[in-house]
């Protein structure tokens, strides 16, 4: 007897790597967790992995989840460079939603790069609301429901200087 398999499409992973260096101009250089030392370049060991603050795991249900616009896990919004240390590391995020003050971090990245006329601004502005009310209560809400999901909260030790 055959069966027939339908394939879930919608929640692959996308290639987010591309945004690499739109991020950097931000971070210059530096891990948004821990503030290690990180590249873009892909010949360079420091090579950046790009990461979804919100976990990818998360992305079949926060499309469904209900908040106050449509939810684009993979969007710039929810898109920050990380040492391979943090991201997939024995003590990495995994599948674990970042603290409150990482979130914090989160929103004041992306408020910069609205205010400061980034190419990243319409983009941001569609994916997380309009004003800045609206979209802190958008992070908000995002995290309020991953942590529901996920539970436990994260926050690596800082590693180098803040630089942002």
């Amino acid at each position: 007897m055959t069966k027939n398999f339908a394939h879930d499409t919608k929640h692959r992973r996308t290639n987010i790597t591309t945004s690499r260096g739109a991020l950097n101009g931000y971070q210059k250089s530096r891990c948004f967790y821990c503030f290690k030392e990180i590249s873009i370049s892909s010949a360079d060991e420091l090579l950046a992995d790009v990461d979804h603050f919100f976990p990818h795991l998360l992305k079949p249900e926060v499309a469904n989840a209900g908040c106050c616009r449509p939810v684009n896990v993979d969007g710039v919004w929810n898109l920050v460079l990380s040492c391979s240390e943090c991201n997939r590391g024995e003590s990495g995020k995994f599948a674990q939603v970042p603290s409150i003050e990482l979130l914090n971090r989160l929103h004041t990245r992306n408020e910069y790069l609205i205010g400061s006329h980034h190419p990243l601004r319409e983009t941001l502005i569609m994916q997380t609301g309009s004003n800045e009310r609206d979209r802190k209560y958008f992070l908000d809400k995002s995290y309020r429901f991953s942590k529901e999901r996920l539970i436990h909260s994260w926050q690596p030790k800082a590693q180098g200087i803040s630089t942002f």
